[in-house]
C-alpha cells in the first residue's frame, strides 16, 4: 500500500515543453545542488525516485539508480536509494538524465508513457530540499538524440526499441553531474501536476514501490578482436582491450574493427576517448555474422541467411549508435542510455583534422539477478545444451521476461509462460514471475482477453489465443508453489478469458472467428506465410478460408483442462465440472468435423494438416491410447505436415511424453539444438526460418526436458508436497544434479549400479524405476540408495 508521500510528492518538468512529431524520444537533464554536513546524525538518507519515461540517477557523478522499473500507469514504480554513503562534506549534487518517450510518435514498444512527462524525487528529510520542486535546474539535452524511424535500417525489421542514439560532444555539458558545475544558464523546473479545487483529479501516475531487485551492472571486458582494417593492427587492438593500452588514430584516417564477446550478452557499453576534433564514431551491435546482402541498409526487410554465426567471412548487421567529436576535449565519454544486446561490436572511426585517442572500451553486463541453485552434470552434449539454455534465459530476463533482448525486449504471454516455467526449474525465486502475472492480469480488457504483450509502449495487435497461455501460467505456478492466494487473485481473470472463447463457439461446436482487428497467431510456419500480409500469416490457412482453425479449439480444450485443475485446487468444484463439460463438448465437435483418415485436419472440410493440430489433439485428450501413439508416430514421420518452430517444440515433447514414446524419440527430437550448437550459436535462436533473433527465451525448453524428464524431478502434488523422482536413467549411463524446489534442494545421482537421492528437507517422494513406483519418506540430509 502506497504511503502518504506518494499523494503529495511533486513531479517536475521543463517549462514550455511540447511533444514533437517524428521524435520517438528526447533526453532531459535535471540537477539539484545541496549542502551536507556529517554532523547530522542519521543512519541513512533514503530518496524515492521515478520518471516518465526512464531515468538514470547520479549523486556527485556516481551512477546510483536506473529506472523506473517497467510498469504501467495504474502501477507506476519508483526506486528508493540511500544517498548517505555517497555524500561529501560541503556541496553535493543530485542529478538525473531522463528519457521521455513521446505520446504522439511511437517510441519503445515495452516502455509506457503517460500523457505527461515528469521527474520525481522525494526525500523525507525536508531541510535538505532534495524533493523535486521549482528550485531544481533543468535542460533539454539536444546534443543526444534518439535516431528517428526515418533513418532506421528496416533490414532488421520494425524499430521496436527506438533507443539508438546520435550524440555530439557537448563541451558546455562537461561535468554536469559534478557539484562544481555552473548551471546558471539552465532553467528552473515547473510543477507538472496541479490539483483543482473540489475536483477529484489524480496524477496520471499511481505510485508503487519497485517489486523486484535492482538489476546489477557487472563490470566485464571484451574477449578479443575478430578482424580490423586501417592503420591499427590486431595486436594493438588486443592490448587496448586487455591492458587498457591507449590507441591513437591519426588525423584524416579511418579504421574498422570487429570486437567479440565469448557469448551473446546484454550490457551497457562505455567508450572513453580524447582529442580528435571532427571525428565520427559508429558502433554497430550485432548478434552474429551472416550472409552479405550487398547493401548496408534498406527501407524494407530482406531475406537473411544465417549459418555459422562465427564465420567472419560474412557480414555484421545490427543497430547503430553514432558519436561525433565537435570540440576535441582531452576526455570524452560516450555511453548510450540503454543497454545493448550483442555478441559482436563493429567500431568504425573516421578522424578529421586532429588525431583521436581511444582510452578504454568497457561493458557492464546487466540482467535480472536470479539466484540459480539447480546444477547438473550429464554428458558433454547435454551439459553444453544446459549452459546455453541458461544463458538464453539470462539474456531474456531483465525488468520483465523478454521475447528477445536484441530485437524487441517485449513481454509476450506465450514466451513468458515458458520462461516462467523454466525459471521454476532452476530457482525457487518466483518474484519476477509474480510481477508478470500481475501485469498481464492488469491488462485484461472488457472482452475478457489479456493483452498479448504487456507492459506496452503503444497499442499493438491483439493475439487472442495468447490469453489462454495466461491460464497455463497460473496452472504452472500452482503446481510449483501451491500458493492459494495467488491462484484466487486471478480466478476472475481466468473466467473472463475462457468466457471470451466460449462466446466464439459456432453452430458446429468449434471455436470460430476472432475480432477482425486481431492477429490469430499460432506459430512461425513457412507454409502459413502470406507475402506482404504479416497479420494474415502465422496461422493455419483453414482459418482464413473457413473461419475456424482446429488448433484453436484444441488449445482451448487444453486450457479448460488446466482451469479445471486450478478450480479443484481452490475448491471451486462446480466450476471445474463446468469446464470439464465444455472440454468434452469440444472434443466431440473436433472428432466429428476435423478427424479424417487417422489424422486431424487444420479445419473442417479442408485438406491441410500440421504437426500443431496433431500435437494438441493428443494433449487435449481428443485422441487417446494406442490411436494417440500411432498418430504421434505419423506426425513425426510425415514431413508434408507444417512443422513446429522452436517454441512449439516444447508442446511436441509433451505430446511424445504423453503417449509414452519419450525414451524412443528424445535423442532425435534434440536435433534442432544440436544444429544450433553446430552453427556456433551461444544462445538459442527464435526459430530456424527467420534470422531476426539469435536469443529467444521460448527456445530454452531443454531446461524442462533435463529437469523433469532426464532427472525426473516434478511436483507430484502442488507445491512439492509430494515429489515425483522418475529419472530416465536409460538415456544416460550416469548423471548427477541438484535441483531447486520451494521446499529445498533435491540431489539425484545415478550410475549403472544405483540411484541415489538426497534432500535438504524431509520429503515424501514417488520413486519411479523400471516402470515401477514406490512411495517413501526421505529424511533431511540422509542419502537413500536404490538398486538399478
Amino acid at each position: 500500500m502506497a504511503s502518504n508521500w506518494t499523494q503529495s510528492a511533486q513531479w517536475i518538468w521543463l517549462p514550455g515543453y511540447h511533444e514533437k512529431e517524428n521524435h520517438p524520444g528526447r533526453y532531459f537533464l535535471f540537477r539539484k545542488s545541496f549542502q551536507w554536513s556529517a554532523t547530522l546524525n542519521i543512519d541513512s538518507l533514503p530518496v524515492h525516485v521515478s520518471a516518465d519515461s526512464r531515468y538514470r540517477l547520479f549523486i556527485n557523478g556516481q551512477r546510483l539508480s536506473f529506472g523506473p522499473c517497467k510498469s504501467y500507469m495504474e502501477r507506476w514504480h519508483y526506486e528508493t536509494v540511500d544517498l548517505l554513503p555517497y555524500l561529501v562534506e560541503g556541496e553535493n549534487v543530485l542529478s538525473a538524465r531522463v528519457l521521455r518517450y513521446s505520446c504522439i510518435t511511437a517510441g519503445s514498444s515495452s516502455i509506457f508513457s503517460t500523457e505527461l512527462p515528469g521527474f520525481l524525487s522525494h526525500c523525507e528529510l525536508e531541510n535538505l530540499s532534495l524533493s523535486t520542486d521549482t528550485t531544481w535546474k533543468c535542460l533539454e539535452e539536444t546534443t543526444r538524440q534518439i535516431i528517428p524511424h526515418s533513418e532506421w535500417n528496416f533490414i532488421l525489421g520494425p524499430p521496436f526499441l527506438s533507443n539508438n542514439e546520435r550524440v555530439q560532444e557537448a563541451p558546455e555539458l562537461t561535468g554536469w553531474k559534478s557539484p562544481n558545475f555552473d548551471d546558471s544558464a539552465w532553467g528552473n523546473a515547473i510543477l507538472q501536476f496541479r490539483p483543482v479545487k473540489m475536483l477529484p483529479i489524480q496524477p496520471p501516475w499511481r505510485l508503487a514501490p519497485r517489486p523486484i531487485p535492482e538489476l546489477p551492472e557487472v563490470q566485464g571486458r571484451f574477449d578479443g578482436i575478430v578482424r580490423c582494417q586501417g592503420p591499427v593492427g590486431k595486436d594493438q587492438w588486443t592490448s587496448f582491450l586487455k591492458e587498457d593500452s591507449a590507441i591513437k588514430i591519426p588525423a584524416g584516417d579511418s579504421i574498422t574493427v570487429d570486437i567479440e564477446t565469448e557469448s551473446l550478452t546484454t550490457a551497457f557499453v562505455t567508450l572513453q576517448c580524447g582529442g580528435g576534433k571532427g571525428s565520427s564514431i559508429t558502433m554497430l551491435y550485432s548478434e552474429c555474422y551472416e550472409k552479405d546482402l550487398g547493401v548496408e541498409k534498406a527501407p524494407f526487410p530482406m531475406p537473411r541467411t544465417k549459418s555459422n554465426r562465427a564465420d567472419s567471412n560474412g557480414r555484421l548487421y545490427g543497430m547503430e549508435d553514432h558519436y561525433t567529436v565537435t570540440d576535441g576535449q582531452f576526455e570524452q565519454i560516450f555511453e548510450p542510455f540503454w543497454f545493448r544486446a550483442f555478441r559482436y561490436i563493429q567500431v568504425t572511426i573516421k578522424t578529421a583534422e586532429e588525431p583521436l585517442t581511444l582510452k578504454t572500451l568497457t561493458l557492464r553486463e546487466t540482467y535480472y539477478p536470479l539466484e540459480i541453485s539447480t546444477d547438473i552434470q550429464t554428458n558433454e552434449e547435454l551439459n553444453t545444451i544446459w549452459k546455453t539454455s541458461l544463458r538464453t534465459l539470462k539474456n531474456c530476463r531483465h525488468e520483465t521476461y523478454e521475447d528477445c533482448p536484441f530485437y524487441e525486449q517485449n513481454q509476450f504471454i506465450s514466451d513468458s509462460r515458458l520462461q516462467m516455467l523454466f525459471t521454476y526449474q532452476i530457482s525457487s525465486d518466483d518474484t519476477l514471475a509474480r510481477k508478470t502475472l500481475q501485469e498481464f492480469h492488469a491488462s485484461q480488457g472488457p472482452d475478457g482477453l489479456v493483452k498479448a504483450q504487456f507492459p506496452a509502449g503503444f497499442r499493438s495487435k491483439q493475439i487472442p489465443q495468447f490469453s489462454l497461455y495466461f491460464v497455463a501460467m497460473i496452472h504452472d505456478h500452482m503446481h510449483y508453489f501451491a500458493n492459494a492466494s495467488v491462484v484466487r487473485k486471478y480466478l476472475a481473470t481466468i473466467d473472463g478469458i475462457l468466457n471470451h472463447f466460449e462466446e466464439r463457439i459456432n453452430d458446429i461446436g468449434l471455436v470460430g472467428r476472432f475480432d477482425e482487428d486481431t492477429w490469430p497467431f499460432v506459430d512461425w510456419v513457412p507454409e502459413w506465410f502470406v507475402p506482404g500480409k504479416i497479420f494474415e500469416s502465422c496461422m493455419p490457412r483453414a482459418y482464413k478460408t473457413t473461419g475456424m482453425a482446429t488448433f484453436n479449439s484444441l488449445l482451448y480444450i487444453v486450457t479448460l483442462m488446466q482451469a479445471a485443475e486450478i478450480c479443484n485446487f481452490i475448491g471451486r468444484r462446480d466450476t471445474a465440472s463446468e469446464y470439464a463439460t465444455r472440454a468434452n463438448h469440444l472434443r466431440r465437435a473436433v472428432n466429428q468435423h476435423c478427424h479424417e483418415e487417422q489424422i486431424y485436419s487444420d479445419g473442417p472440410s479442408t485438406k491441410e494438416y500440421s504437426q500443431h493440430t496433431q500435437i494438441f489433439a493428443i494433449l487435449s485428450e481428443t485422441i487417446t491410447g494406442e490411436a494417440a501413439q500411432d498418430l504421434m508416430v505419423r506426425t513425426l514421420q510425415d514431413k508434408t505436415l507444417a512443422q513446429c518452430s522452436y517454441s512449439m517444440q516444447f508442446y511436441l515433447f509433451r505430446a511424445v511424453e504423453k503417449v509414452g514414446l519419450y525414451k524412443k524419440l528424445f535423442h532425435s527430437l534434440m536435433a534442432p539444438w544440436r544444429q544450433m550448437i553446430a552453427d556456433n550459436l551461444t544462445t538459442w535462436a527464435e526459430h530456424a526460418n527467420n534470422a531476426r533473433s539469435d536469443c529467444h527465451g521460448w527456445s530454452a525448453s531443454p531446461v524442462h526436458e533435463i529437469v523433469t524428464q532426464i532427472f525426473g524431478i516434478y511436483p507430484a502434488q502442488p507445491g512439492f508436497k509430494r515429489v515425483r523422482i522418475a529419472p530416465r536413467t536409460e538415456l544416460l549411463e550416469s548423471a548427477s544434479g541438484t535441483f531447486s524446489t520451494p521446499i529445498g534442494r533435491i540431489t539425484v545421482t545415478w550410475s549403472k549400479e544405483y540411484l541415489e537421492v538426497e534432500a535438504s528437507a524431509d520429503i515424501e517422494a514417488e520413486i519411479v524405476q523400471g516402470g515401477s513406483l514406490s512411495v517413501c519418506h526421505i529424511e533431511r540430509d540422509r542419502r537413500v540408495y536404490f538398486s538399478r
